[in-house]
């Protein structure tokens, strides 16, 4: 949970930026870092600087980005950071997924199996689960939000979480 807010101008410090604002992560405080700046000064290789030099086995980096055309595709930097954590890469199919989808929830916590449905809902995956198919789309809308809350807060706990959301603006 965001305990802290801590803004930050792209500039050539930033790397420094984000590493106080990983200290205080790991001190306890949750922190949400915005990085603004125009159009080609280096913001994604920022992100991609610091994501390099953080320790493999101590944080959870997950990344999503917004596109110009994707406004009318919910929850899509949601896809992202959720193919990113289940390893699901491009040309996988359907039934690999799944079995990536349940092994990874399954690894983490028995008690996150709920969480399948929604997430292969959104993904566009068959739902084998009746309850689940009968929903209203807000009953829908709700399990889905639970689910992915319950999954950072769940990956939180094993390792400190780095949500990274590139292009927000879109």
């Amino acid at each position: 949970v965001a305990r802290g807010l801590t803004r930050f101008v792209a500039r050539k410090n930033s790397i420094a930026a984000l590493k106080e604002a990983l200290e205080e992560v790991e001190g306890g405080s949750g922190q949400v870092v915005g990085i603004v700046g125009e159009a080609g000064v280096g913001k994604s290789r920022l992100l991609h600087e610091f994501k390099n030099q953080l320790p493999k086995n101590k944080y959870a980096y997950l990344d999503g980005r917004c596109l110009s055309f994707g406004s009318s595709i919910s929850y899509l930097p949601f896809l992202d950071i959720l193919r990113c954590y289940f390893e699901i890469k491009e040309g996988d199919r359907e039934f690999i997924i799944k079995e990536k989808m349940a092994e990874k929830l399954t690894e983490l916590d028995e008690k996150l199996e709920y969480t399948l449905s929604p997430f292969r809902d959104l993904l566009s995956l068959k739902v084998e689960n009746e309850d689940f198919i009968k929903l209203g789309p807000q009953q829908k809308r709700e399990r889905t939000f639970e689910a992915i809350r319950d999954l950072f807060i769940r990956v939180s706990q094993e390792k400190l979480l780095i949500l990274a959301v590139e292009d927000m603006h879109w």
